[in-house]
């Protein structure tokens, strides 16, 4: 499956009341979880575990190519805002930004793992 592929899929199941699909296509497997924004506890009183996922589907890359070392590392804190990390789509990077202040935890990809939409990459603090 390529990307385009999967971001058809995903725009066509996003918003028809699908809480998850498994798809499989020849050796291919997509699985999809669907957030239901309404159903959400509106008063939950812990942040949610992991930082906002990735901005495309593409390749997680911690590294800008121009860098040497990860912006950030575990413990360290994180402005709403900042650059964390990159997914690579198409050949263009594209930044993975901090939704809040938070407190960065593990890495939850490897450099170069494919990504989804929306796919936990951090655990927060």
């Amino acid at each position: 499956m390529t990307f385009e592929e999967i971001e058809a899929i995903a725009r066509r199941l996003d918003g028809q009341g699908i809480a998850s699909a498994d798809i499989r296509v020849g050796e291919a497997r997509l699985k999809l979880r669907f957030f239901d924004r309404e159903a959400a506890d509106p008063v939950a009183t812990e942040p949610p575990p992991v930082l906002a996922g990735a901005p495309s589907p593409g390749r997680f890359r911690p590294v800008h190519p121009l860098e040497n070392a990860p912006r950030f590392s575990e413990g360290q804190a994180v402005g709403k805002g900042e650059t964390i990390a990159f997914v690579e789509a198409n050949g263009l990077l594209l930044p993975v930004i901090a939704a809040a202040d938070l407190r960065l935890g593990r890495v939850l990809a490897s450099d170069g793992d494919a990504v989804g939409w929306g796919t936990p990459l951090y655990e927060t603090r």
